[in-house]
């Protein structure tokens, strides 16, 4: 028994359950792989055992993920990341990815609209070059909220968007620029495929708290209200109550500094919201509104293909960027409605 123990689960039920668990713990906690692969390899073993499922041992696989990421990892190390499991600090892997993923993109889209080559236009650079700011500019505005530096997120976007609009003006007043020459498009794609390895190659760095948090009480309360409301999505209601409850509860301890009494703001951010659902589900409901704003732009474009072109390659690129993006649409507003089993219970 002791092999199949170690090898395999009892049913193929519970080997999703497994490969679930596995999964949530990694992308969405920062569990390191030991603990990942120690917890389930307890998990399979306790189904070996019992001969019970594995959700009916420890309930659902998030849930459980969850569990066990308070139970094992320190505070401290979950307090590092944001809720996809990725400390702030990582820009260069975080935009090398963006970077070598959009380019993939772009480069198969390329390859099925235009074939092997295509013209190297000066509106076609600056184009791109509009792109990779105004993409720039909004990871690192997106970073800096998720680290709770609300005024800095903001600031990134908006140069991010100036850029965008300048290099987009360019593109107009070069529009009627001859051709630069032919590039390969496999070229596009080898160069992509080298920044995505790279990035996923990049050193992360530990995921550590910021030592920036020492300054005074308001500065600390105000780092508090921006992991909250950038990180953790609460609405600005939810956080002025918060922070002003925190507030209050240091005041009545006569602490020097509200970090005598809570720790980090990190810290304490994260034990605020950390037995809650709705973090989650707000960032699901961001990200549905985001997505459908996008499937609603590329069904726009798609049928202005059809009417101008008709049938062909480039309209079922563009039909296939629709029907994903829906998808990940429905699925984001899925997972940010409310769990009524649980709401009611």
């Amino acid at each position: 028994m002791n092999a199949p123990v170690q090898q395999r689960w009892p049913r193929p039920a519970d080997e999703r359950w497994g490969d679930r668990l596995r999964l949530r713990l990694a992308v969405e906690h920062g569990v390191p792989a030991p603990v990942a692969e120690e917890a389930v390899a307890e998990a399979r073993l306790a189904c070996w055992e019992s001969g019970r499922p594995a959700e009916e041992l420890f309930g659902a696989a998030d849930e459980h993920a969850a569990e066990v990421a308070r139970e094992r990892v320190p505070v401290e190390r979950r307090a590092a990341v944001d809720l996809d499991g990725t400390s702030p600090r990582d820009r260069w892997a975080t935009l090398l990815l963006g970077a070598g993923s959009g380019g993939l993109v772009g480069g198969v889209s390329l390859l099925v609209a235009q074939g092997w080559t295509t013209a190297v236009t000066p509106a076609g650079l600056a184009v791109l070059a509009a792109t990779a700011v105004g993409l720039a500019g909004a990871a690192w505005g997106v970073l800096e909220r998720r680290a709770g530096r609300l005024g800095r997120g903001w600031a990134w976007i908006a140069a991010g968007a100036a850029g965008l609009v300048a290099c987009v003006a360019a593109a107009d007043a070069l529009r009627d620029r001859p051709a630069l020459g032919e590039l390969p498009v496999p070229l596009v794609l080898l160069v992509s495929l080298a920044l995505v390895v790279a990035g996923a190659k990049l050193p992360q760095r530990p995921a550590t708290l910021d030592a920036g948090a020492a300054g005074d009480p308001d500065e600390w309360f105000a780092r508090l209200a921006g992991l909250l409301r950038g990180r953790y999505h609460l609405t600005r209601a939810d956080v002025r109550a918060r922070v002003e409850e925190a507030r209050g509860y240091w005041r009545d301890s006569g602490s020097a500094h509200p970090g005598d009494e809570f720790g980090t703001p990190e810290v304490h951010a994260l034990r605020l919201v950390e037995d809650s659902p709705e973090p989650r589900r707000r960032r699901s409901r961001v990200q549905a509104w985001s997505c459908t704003a996008l499937a609603a732009l590329c069904t726009v474009t798609a049928v202005r293909t059809a009417l101008e072109e008709g049938f062909g390659g480039e309209l079922l690129w563009r039909a296939a960027v629709v029907a994903v993006v829906t998808c990940l649409a429905v699925g984001a507003w899925r997972r940010s409605a409310p769990q009524r089993d649980q709401d009611l219970a």
